[in-house]
């Protein structure tokens, strides 16, 4: 006998849902009364929505419910665990993974493949961010402050000090992507989440820190021999002692083709850049494994370039404006930003 599943209701709505607009929703596309619909959004915490389904209506039911903007589970009945990720332990348990429309897998390791969202998203992820951030401003003002004084007093230590911010990075800043998905699911967020990724997978993170390193540090090298090959084959070089080494007009103008080891910096380091903007996320939340959170995380960029110069554009603003007055703004930009990384991450990837 082929296995039945069946969907759960949470208790929580999807971040910025309005329960009005998810309760209309409801209405329209399952035919509910306005009333049973508002009634199982308030009191419908851990309520079975559907039953007795083949794992094909489980799904396309999960979608249309998530698409609706509500946070569901989907569990075999007889207690098994849905494969491909889609369903969750009991209510109330940690690490559950929610079911959302359009979820897919990456053929290749059996991991979450990124997903083209509109372009709106981009501004999307910032409004999504700041419901999350209202629920709990302090204790994300806190660990986000905690975040930024943890690595700088570490980038103090001569030598050593630029390491361990490398390494320790990516396991920081993956608590917090754990703790904004635990808030996500209705757990509260707490400052302590900051070192879950610490605590919970510290030798993939840090392998995620040290292969950026590694890379970034190749990338440096690459740029650094084009330079002193450039200068060496036009000349420049036997000139170079009579220039001031901050004066970089002088050095364009004598050779115009100096310019091209600062356009290969760019063309390496923007791909680099998105291939580690997720990988801390992908290893911490999904299981990922490094190489392969590195390529997905670049592929998610890559597929939405357009929401991300939206995402970009109003984060470059909002931080201007939070350094008015005495960068005082920051406060509060800073862990926005943070939880829109999160907001983006589920988005993209389905969680």
């Amino acid at each position: 006998m082929d296995t039945q599943y069946r969907i759960l209701f949470s208790g929580n709505l999807l971040p910025g849902q309005d329960p009005r607009d998810v309760a209309n929703r409801l209405a329209v596309t399952f035919g509910m009364r306005d009333d049973v619909a508002r009634e199982l959004i308030e009191k419908g915490g851990g309520r079975v929505i559907k039953h007795d389904l083949t794992a094909e209506e489980a799904d396309r039911y999960g979608a249309e419910l998530s698409t609706a903007g509500l946070v569901i589970r989907i569990e075999a009945q007889d207690g098994t665990r849905v494969s491909g990720g889609a369903s969750a332990p009991a209510a109330g348990s940690h690490g559950s993974h929610y079911a959302s429309p359009r979820q897919t897998r990456d053929d290749e390791a059996g991991s979450p493949a990124p997903s083209a969202v509109p372009i709106r998203r981009g501004w999307g992820w910032i409004a999504d961010a700041w419901s999350l951030f209202r629920q709990r401003p302090w204790a994300w003002i806190g660990a986000v402050l905690l975040f930024y004084l943890i690595l700088m007093v570490l980038s103090l230590v001569p030598v050593l000090g630029g390491l361990a911010t490398t390494i320790l990075g990516p396991m920081l800043s993956a608590g917090l992507m754990i703790g904004a998905h635990a808030q996500a699911q209705g757990e509260d967020f707490r400052v302590g989440y900051l070192f879950a990724g610490v605590s919970n997978k510290p030798g993939p993170l840090a392998l995620v820190g040290g292969l950026y390193l590694l890379l970034g540090i190749g990338i440096v090298l690459v740029v650094a021999a084009l330079f002193v090959g450039i200068m060496a084959s036009t000349g420049v070089a036997m000139d170079a002692a009579t220039l001031d080494p901050n004066d970089l007009d002088s050095l364009m103008a004598m050779s115009p083709m100096l310019a091209l080891p600062f356009l290969i910096l760019m063309l390496l380091g923007l791909p680099l850049a998105m291939a580690v903007f997720f990988a801390p996320s992908l290893v911490a939340l999904n299981d990922v494994p490094v190489l392969q959170a590195f390529r997905l995380s670049f592929l998610g960029c890559l597929k939405n370039i357009l929401p991300f110069l939206v995402f970009t554009l109003v984060a470059i603003a909002l931080v201007l404006l939070g350094t008015i007055p005495f960068m005082l703004g920051l406060i509060l930009v800073l862990p926005i930003l943070t939880i829109s990384i999160y907001v983006a991450y589920r988005d993209i990837f389905l969680l």
